[in-house]
């Protein structure tokens, strides 16, 4: 290689090209192993990837999608009207703060789902594609790291969503607020 402001080179000439490669192979040994299928022409060596820079940044739906598995559903050409989303977002959304109920959370969408209804389609699943639509924030956030196709039914949903907003600890702390509740002499009740 020579470089613009002179004509010398900055790479001596490698004199004995296969000593050179068996002593560079010393410290990576797949070196040896692709300069020996070459010379002696067994083996195919891995065939670069040849796309342009142009096709490698286009972006691609391969791995993406939701974590709610595809459902059969028996309805044809079945797809959430905006009347249902809308209805489950204004009744009942749940922000995944650490205030939030997530059992009144709960309550609220299965009383707000129970009156949706489509031919064709259980109850299961509409509530199953309809959950997201009552998740903001941090929920959503939440929603959209779990692992691809990994819910199938709406119980899975709803247990995964306890065990993240109401976990056996808090569960825990509550039973021991209520069991060592205690009333001090001077305070009422509503005040305790």
């Amino acid at each position: 290689m020579t470089t613009r402001s002179s004509a010398r080179s900055i790479f001596p000439p490698l004199d004995n090209l296969e000593h050179t490669i068996r002593r560079r192979s010393r410290v990576d040994p797949t070196l040896l192993n692709d300069f020996e299928m070459a010379v002696e022409g067994n083996g195919d060596l891995p065939v670069p990837d040849l796309r342009t820079m142009e096709d490698l940044c286009q972006p691609s739906l391969n791995g993406r999608g939701g974590p709610i598995a595809p459902t059969a559903i028996q309805a044809k050409n079945f797809g959430l009207k905006n009347d249902m989303i809308q209805q489950v977002h204004n009744s009942c959304q749940f922000h995944g703060l650490p205030g939030d109920d997530a059992n009144k959370h709960l309550d609220k969408f299965m009383h707000v789902t129970q009156s949706i209804k489509v031919n064709g389609v259980t109850d299961d699943a509409l509530r199953l594609y309809l959950f997201s639509h009552s998740l903001t924030h941090h929920a959503t956030a939440w929603f959209d790291l779990l692992p691809r196709n990994s819910i199938n039914t709406f119980e899975q949903m709803a247990k995964m969503f306890f065990v993240k907003y109401f976990p056996p600890s808090m569960v825990t702390k509550l039973r021991n607020e209520i069991t060592n509740f205690r009333q001090r002499p001077d305070e009422s009740l509503f005040e305790a």
